[in-house]
């Protein structure tokens, strides 16, 4: 398994319970490309750590690996940055992620209505003004019309 298979079943393994195995699953991803380790694969093994340690309830790791990620990735992973915030529970500062997302146009924010990390915010009353200043309301969304023509 390449290293970014390695960390999607770190993720998998993690929304499964098995939070042990996720660390294991995420560190292993890096372990499949020594010595050449990309800013790619770095910042994502950084934001399942955010999760995975939050979740096992391993505070300092989580802050340091969330801390790394803001660090180095910021104006690239905003929108991930923002979602690993809001799994931990911290609306105020996830919405000010949204905040910078929007300001690097994270390309993020064009599945952000469907995306299931935000699921501790999506009761928040900023959510649904956020999604409408972005043109992802639902009602903005069940408004596009389309057609599909089969050839």
């Amino acid at each position: 398994m390449n290293a970014t298979g390695q960390y999607r079943l770190g993720l998998i393994y993690h929304f499964a319970g098995r939070l042990e195995e996720a660390i294991a699953s995420t560190e292993t991803a890096l372990d499949l490309s020594p010595g050449r380790i990309s800013a790619l694969l770095e910042a994502w093994r950084l934001v399942g750590l955010v999760m995975v340690h939050h979740a096992l309830g391993q505070a300092a790791e989580s802050d340091a690996a969330l801390s790394r990620l803001i660090e180095e990735y910021e104006e690239g992973w905003a929108h991930n940055i923002a979602y690993a915030l809001a799994y931990r529970g911290e609306a105020d500062r996830a919405f000010e992620m949204l905040g910078k997302a929007i300001e690097y146009n994270d390309p993020g924010l064009t599945h952000i209505a469907i995306e299931p990390m935000f699921a501790n915010i999506q009761n928040d009353p900023r959510w649904l003004p956020f999604l409408k200043s972005i043109g992802k309301s639902p009602e903005q969304l069940a408004a596009i019309e389309f057609e599909v023509a089969l050839p």
